[in-house]
């Protein structure tokens, strides 16, 4: 495998999981082998990886929903940050994903996560007015943790 950037395959998944695992973006629920294959599937050209002697060192997932593009998983390994990577992987998806016909491109940042917040916000990125919310779901499309709609008197949390 060549050191620089290359689109990110399946192959990818050991190392970019240690390195999303490393940085904190790692374990989510449902995100695994059969995930990561769909999100490639569905986005080609737009999930990439830096590599360096042969490693993984950083990411980007791209996303095109066909009216939005999104970022996911921009990560770079912390020995390798200040370097440019993070931003050329960034680019590199937002140049993709422009392509496709996005004409914006959202990314969603944790309220407390303050360097991440600055590092967009030179590259362009905004604060939006719209707050996200999430509804999370088990197996076979049930709201996880519950048996109903999860909305039963003291059952709902505002929490991560």
């Amino acid at each position: 495998m060549d050191d620089g950037m290359a689109p990110m395959t399946l192959a990818d998944l050991p190392q970019v999981a240690a390195l999303w695992e490393e940085v904190g973006m790692w374990p989510h629920e449902g995100e695994d082998a059969e995930w990561l294959r769909g999100a490639l599937a569905r986005n080609p050209g737009c999930a990439l990886v830096w590599r360096e002697g042969g490693r993984v060192m950083g990411t980007v997932l791209g996303a095109w929903d066909g009216v939005r593009g999104w970022i996911h998983r921009l990560a770079v390994t912390e020995s390798r940050r200040g370097r440019g990577l993070g931003s050329r992987l960034l680019a590199a998806a937002e140049a993709r994903l422009r392509e496709l016909g996005a004409r914006q491109i959202n990314l969603m940042v944790y309220e407390d996560n303050g360097r991440a917040w600055d590092y967009y916000a030179r590259r362009g990125y905004e604060r939006s007015p719209v707050k996200v919310m999430r509804k999370r779901l088990g197996a076979g499309g049930a709201p996880a943790g519950a048996a109903g709609n999860g909305a039963e008197a003291g059952r709902d949390s505002p929490g991560k």
